[in-house]
């Protein structure tokens, strides 16, 4: 908890924001502003009588503007040694130093989001600006790879794709739009950003990041919209996708662009439908801390989050007990609040969503804890737990993004393990066991991308970027290769094989 000045300023600057007008935040093309196509108006999700941010939906002539103007700027940039490259993105680190309390506060009004959250979205940035550099920088992980002998020279070379398209969630808006923005860079791309429509004030933050760079002028460029804009991007021209948001959108760009004439590269991170086992040998006082952190924070809308409970005989009437209490204990609030847990859903729709899962629930005759809205003028609701609800029920599979939670008994640790894996995507999962055979086991055998064993305070969330890498297996990712690991920035980049006589072997090094 952050001391009582620091809640004090938070508050205060929200309040002096609230009661100003709307922040509209323009399209960025070629360092010019555009105000092209029809205003879309962001509320404030803990109170959407109050306009927050407004911007514009691009039409798909501006969409074409900004990929031609970053593949201008393009074609010079790739010149750039990496070494001139990594210097001009870490200059991003000083500008991001001292946006802490903006960004936060943009994070505040749009997503709804309390100080700490905000402010870790902040670091998180930060992190991408340090790591990724520091990966590329490292010998051996970017020069050319050098084979054969005379009379031949060979060099074997990373090169880029060309433009990248990058399609970000409302979620994490600054920092899922730098993450890979940040590596297509590195890597001798250009970028055209989608921000989230729902958070476009936000979204605006990472180009003004880029713009603190000094980059060629065009390289980056910011479009803002809802669908239309993003289906637009993926129909253009660009070298590359760049998609983080859910799995049903993420799998039909992968589909689309294997329908076109050649393959680009879609590095798309996608959602998840996250479960933690829990064995009879566990200590159900640490789980329930973890289950309860891991489904509601950030209100149950992150790909990482919480969603399902599989438990062993033995330890599920107390388990189901432990964590209704803990859930209830939950403080959703105004992120204003400083003893607020987690904010407001994200928009009115979720909140509908959330209703009809609770309606389908209660109709089915499972037991639910908790539910409902806070209030009838904002977007805040209290978390549910439902238990009583077999592993294979749609409600049990079905990934919501709501501080939902379910609790399903389970015959053994085997049957927990396979009703884990038996759905279509795999992002994060967790164990709480004191057998060290089931924890062994789990690791070997659970299809998910992070997994936490035993994690004090969490069941199934990633970690702090640093300590741990984030990315996902089977349907909640593309690749295979995770945010903030040492081979991510290498996606955004394709291998060229070149050979020549000895006398132009330099040339083979541009």
């Amino acid at each position: 908890m952050t001391d009582t000045t620091t809640d004090t300023t938070f508050a205060d600057n929200l309040a002096a924001l609230r009661s100003g007008d709307p922040v509209i935040v323009p399209h960025i093309i070629g360092g010019k502003k555009y105000l092209d196509g029809p205003l879309l108006l962001r509320e404030d999700p803990a109170n959407p009588a109050n306009t927050v941010s407004g911007c514009h939906d691009a039409p798909a002539t501006l969409v074409k503007l900004a990929v031609d103007t970053s593949r201008d700027a393009q074609r010079e940039w790739e010149t750039r040694p990496i070494a001139e490259r990594i210097d001009h993105i870490r200059r991003g680190i000083d500008y991001v130093l001292g946006r802490s309390d903006d960004w936060a506060a943009r994070l505040a009004l749009e997503v709804g989001k309390p100080e700490a959250p905000a402010r870790a979205e902040v670091l998180e940035t930060l992190e991408f600006l340090r790591q990724y550099p520091d990966y590329v920088a490292v010998p051996g992980a970017w020069e050319d790879e050098r084979v054969g002998a005379a009379p031949f020279a060979n060099r074997s070379v990373l090169r880029p794709y060309g433009v990248f398209a990058v399609i970000t969630p409302f979620n994490y808006p600054i920092a899922l739009a730098a993450w890979p923005a940040i590596a297509a860079l590195l890597a001798g791309n250009g970028a055209v950003v989608k921000t989230a429509h729902h958070a476009p004030w936000s979204g605006q933050a990472v180009y003004e990041l880029f713009a603190a760079m000094d980059l060629p002028t065009g390289l980056v460029n910011v479009i803002h919209g809802a669908d239309e804009p993003g289906r637009a991007l993926v129909d253009s021209d660009v070298d590359g996708i760049s998609f983080v948001g859910s799995a049903e959108v993420g799998a039909s760009i992968i589909r689309q662009v294997a329908a076109g004439p050649f393959l680009r590269p879609v590095i798309a991170e996608m959602g998840g439908k996250n479960p933690v086992i829990v064995t009879d040998s566990a200590d159900l006082e640490a789980a329930a801390d973890g289950i309860v952190f891991s489904g509601f924070d950030l209100t149950g809308q992150k790909c990482s989050a919480l969603s399902r409970v599989l438990v062993t005989p033995g330890a599920h009437d107390r388990l189901v007990e432990l964590v209704n209490e803990r859930a209830q204990a939950v403080r959703m609030a105004d992120p204003a609040d400083p003893e607020a847990n987690s904010g407001p859903l994200i928009n009115r729709e979720a909140v509908q969503r959330y209703e009809r899962v609770l309606e389908d629930a209660r109709a089915a005759g499972f037991a639910v804890c908790g539910g409902g809205r806070l209030d009838e003028e904002s977007y805040l609701v209290r978390p549910v737990v439902i238990s009583g609800i077999p592993e294979d029920h749609d409600i049990a599979r079905t990934e919501h993004f709501l501080p939902l939670v379910t609790i399903s008994k389970v015959g053994s640790f085997g049957e927990a393990l396979h009703a884990a894996n038996a759905v279509s995507l795999g992002l994060t999962a967790g164990v709480f066991t004191g057998d060290r055979d089931e924890a062994r086991t789990f690791l070997r055998r659970i299809e998910a991308g992070c997994v936490n064993v035993n994690t004090t305070g969490h069941a199934t969330t990633g970690w702090f970027p640093g300590p741990q890498t984030f990315g996902g297996w089977k349907g909640s990712a593309s690749t295979g290769k995770q945010g903030y690991g040492k081979w991510y920035v290498q996606q955004f980049a394709r291998q060229q094989a070149r050979k020549s006589s000895t006398d132009l072997a330099d040339l083979l090094d541009d």
